[in-house]
């Protein structure tokens, strides 16, 4: 897309911007209202639309485009306790007579970036609070589900129409890297939320700096498991959470660190658990594990499968690559260095280590400079009360799977993996900036 009309597509979201951002809470709630009425009428195509084009599993599909519909309606919560805070001042010295309230303001126009792997619920966590928040937003969708992207679009702009809000509210911005860092870059943007890669994140702080820039990056979540807890029962929560979706998600369980009294038990009852999930055809309702996002990155898993065994690693799982369609891979045995114990590997692949303490456990999990999400799984109150203070991580889960997620609740990460909270309500605080307002007694 031309410079030119890049500046267009600026100058068109200042305006709607200005147009929207004097706009009631009840006008915003209407308007987000609506759109969740369209979205009911298209959610099935949504669904089958996502399968299509980024190979993530029907029923898995369906359940995201479940969640995009709570999200909408978290935000429709949020909106009715958000954006006025009492501040009080009759409690403070030398503010006798003054009233005083902490409001919040829309920031500005918003330039969204969403990720491939949840092109729908992901996009809904930026475009709803930013729109309930009074911005306009320019959105960036992932290149690789671009119908899908269109029709999420569309649902919004009939709800637009009908409420009459402005035209250009939300526009689909190029899905381009090169044309969404001009954009970024655009003085009339006053703020990008991104979801994606660390590389990426980090160069989008370099070039912005000085721009509020929200980040959600990746992960590589760890999971301490303690001598004592039912291990059949623990490896059959913990699977789906390491290949479901053929592991493309930043919070999928990837390092598994088990109490060394539990290992031969957890070990055969964890390969089950992912032998037992069924792999293939994306369509098939049944299928848990579908195809990576392509063929390109299969065959980039598969041959780090093969580096990982040369350099000593032991397969406890491994199945015959069909082109994207990478089977559930378990390793043990993996040298600290290797990039799947290091990095984030985003397909469906575990890494397990034996320990010979929870202690050692925790120590080696947070030995990482990522920090989404971790869990801990243990029947000691103490053990757990440790975990708490010992993962560094913008999530922290007691005895349940690193990718449990509500959509009304905060979702971020530290470190290399972010800054800030998404879900509604902690949204809506990064799209708003605050402005104390005082009123002194009266004249």
């Amino acid at each position: 897309m031309a410079v030119k009309a890049l500046d267009g597509l600026a100058e068109d979201a200042l305006r709607a911007f200005l147009a929207w951002s004097p706009s009631s809470r009840l006008a915003r709630r209407q308007l987000l209202h609506g759109w969740a009425e369209q979205l009911a009428l298209v959610k099935d195509d949504l669904a089958q639309g996502m399968t299509r084009e980024t190979g993530k599993p029907i029923t898995l599909a369906r359940g995201e485009v479940a969640r995009a519909e709570s999200t909408l309606q978290a935000t429709l919560e949020a909106l009715g306790t958000f954006g006025e805070e009492a501040v009080p001042y009759d409690l403070m010295a030398g503010a006798e007579g003054c009233r005083a309230v902490l409001r919040r303001f829309p920031v500005g126009p918003v330039l969204a970036i969403t990720p491939f792997n949840f092109p729908v619920n992901l996009a809904m966590h930026k475009l709803a609070p930013a729109l309930g928040a009074g911005c306009s937003v320019l959105w960036k969708p992932c290149p690789q589900a671009p119908r899908t992207s269109r029709l999420l679009w569309e649902s919004f702009e009939a709800a637009r129409i009908a409420a009459a809000a402005p035209v250009r509210l939300l526009q689909l911005a190029p899905p381009e890297p090169a044309e969404a860092e001009l954009l970024a870059q655009d003085p009339r943007i006053a703020a990008i939320s991104f979801t994606g890669s660390e590389r990426v994140g980090r160069h989008l702080e370099h070039l912005l700096v000085g721009k509020r820039l929200l980040l959600e990056l990746g992960g590589n979540a760890a999971v301490v498991v303690d001598e004592g807890v039912d291990a059949a029962l623990v490896a059959r929560q913990l699977a789906p959470a390491a290949v479901a979706g053929a592991g493309q998600s930043c919070s999928k369980a990837q390092r598994f660190y088990i109490h060394r009294n539990l290992w031969e038990a957890f070990v055969p009852a964890f390969v089950e658990a992912a032998k037992a999930l069924p792999v293939g055809d994306p369509m098939d309702p049944a299928t848990v594990v579908g195809p990576l996002i392509d063929e390109a990155t299969a065959l980039r898993v598969d041959e780090g499968l093969d580096r990982a065994v040369a350099a000593g690693a032991t397969v406890l799982l491994r199945g015959k690559r069909q082109g994207a369609l990478l089977p559930p891979a378990i390793l043990a045995d993996v040298p600290e260095e290797d990039p799947f114990v290091c990095e984030e590997v985003f397909s469906p692949l575990s890494v397990l280590v034996p320990v010979a303490t929870f202690e050692e456990g925790l120590e080696r999990a947070a030995a990482t400079r990522f920090g989404l999400r971790a869990s801990a799984y243990s029947r000691d109150l103490r053990h757990l009360r440790l975990a708490e203070s010992k993962l560094r991580a913008g999530g922290v889960l007691l005895n349940l799977p690193p990718t449990f997620r509500l959509d009304a609740a905060p979702f971020g990460g530290v470190a290399a993996s972010g800054n800030g909270f998404e879900g509604p309500r902690w949204a809506l605080d990064s799209f708003t900036e605050g402005r104390l307002i005082v009123e002194g007694p009266a004249l």
